[in-house]
């Protein structure tokens, strides 16, 4: 029988190399995915991304010389379909919003279980967006207080 599953391609972008090797450890893991490349900063990501064509590129905010938001609006330039999930130790509505903006289609928490990694690299390459759940009652919230709703179950009123 054919085997017709496919790995996903994933390139790690974080400047410590100990990040990396246990993003990869983790990453290969998977059956279904294998890391293509590994880079220390965002001009090698974007060189990288634009060479291999990764499923995913999996990236850090903090990076010296180009940043990975700068890498992200770069590659999303680049090559519109280019699926990026940061992750980053940034949880804050301004780091989010920017990189949103910027075209990432997944943001993940360093501090957030390893799970939480794995099904962004498969929500995002199955072109779905994908937010760290640790983020989701807070963006949901915000949300909610602007359009004057009340956040289900909580009896708080968000306006």
């Amino acid at each position: 029988m054919a085997d017709d599953t496919r790995s996903l391609r994933i390139l790690l972008a974080d400047d410590h190399v100990t990040v990396r090797q246990g993003l990869k450890m983790l990453i290969e893991s998977q059956d279904d995915m294998t890391v293509v490349s590994e880079v220390s900063d965002g001009k090698a990501a974007v060189e990288q991304a634009r060479a291999l064509h990764p499923d995913v590129v999996v990236m850090d905010i903090s990076m010296p010389g180009m940043n990975g938001l700068v890498a992200a609006r770069t590659l999303k330039q680049m090559q519109a379909g280019a699926v990026i999930v940061i992750l980053t130790r940034h949880g804050d509505d301004a780091y989010l919003q920017e990189l949103l903006r910027a075209g990432a289609d997944g943001y993940v928490l360093k501090q957030s279980a390893a799970s939480e990694l794995l099904q962004a690299i498969r929500a995002t390459a199955a072109r779905n967006q994908y937010l760290d759940s640790a983020l989701t009652a807070r963006v949901t919230a915000g949300f909610l207080a602007k359009s004057g709703r009340k956040a289900q179950g909580t009896g708080v009123s968000l306006s």
